[in-house]
């Protein structure tokens, strides 16, 4: 029994880390690619946006206004994909469904990208913008799924903050003998974010042909290991 506990542990922090890796690629490659906006972080987004407003630099709002409605469209998409009794929310056919609709929405985005002429403006490039923005407000959701303790992928200050607040007692003898299983695993996601922003940032340096692979294979294969793991979550 504790064996299974710590599998299914594993498999959990393990989809929540791969999410993670798809966040960070996705933020690098949107603010690279799709005219320095975010399509993951939207605290970094909003930001953006109302300094883009206040300087009167319309376009740039626009671009930023859109991924900000489309993160919203997508979580409010994957909270209608889940069944209406909040009781059977966290189930493996759910995690499941959600994982696969942001599948579908980034196999499309890199469809979309390696037909359209670089580098990506006017329609496309808003389409560009829909589509990875709804992809990770999908991914908000499915995460929060995935753990029981709702580790978030596409904003980082919380985690963050939390695991330096443990760093912080442990290190200082402050009521913590060892630093909680919940932290490391917050730790762990923060590298996988970094992880993957470094990785998209290399793609895309060194002329790699679709860097929006990065966070479709990520998501994929956190799919793939739902699909045959058959645990719920951790």
């Amino acid at each position: 029994m504790e064996q299974a506990a710590a599998d299914n542990a594993g498999i959990a922090g393990t989809g929540v880390t791969l999410l993670c890796f798809a966040s960070g690629a996705t933020d690098v490659l949107s603010y690279l690619t799709l005219g320095h906006v975010f399509t993951s972080a939207m605290t970094g987004c909003m930001a953006l946006f109302c300094l883009t407003l206040i300087n009167r630099k319309f376009a740039a709002a626009s671009r930023a206004g859109a991924s900000l409605l489309s993160y919203a469209v997508g979580s409010a998409a994957a909270t209608l994909l889940q069944p209406r009794d909040p009781a059977k929310v966290r189930t493996l056919p759910v995690v499941r469904r959600l994982l696969l609709a942001e599948t579908l929405s980034l196999a499309v985005y890199c469809t979309v990208s390696l037909l359209v002429d670089h580098p990506f403006a006017g329609a496309a490039r808003y389409g560009l913008i829909v589509l990875s923005a709804t992809a990770m407000g999908i991914q908000a959701v499915a995460a929060r799924d995935i753990h029981e303790r709702g580790i978030i992928t596409v904003v980082l200050n919380i985690t963050i903050t939390s695991v330096v607040i443990a760093l912080t007692r442990r290190l200082t003898n402050r009521g913590l003998a060892h630093l909680p299983a919940h932290n490391r695993l917050q730790g762990i996601v923060i590298l996988g974010y970094a992880a993957g922003a470094l990785a998209s940032a290399g793609a895309f340096v060194s002329g790699f042909a679709s860097p929006g692979l990065l966070p479709l294979a990520a998501v994929l294969l956190t799919l793939i290991m739902f699909t045959i793991s058959g645990v719920q979550h951790a």
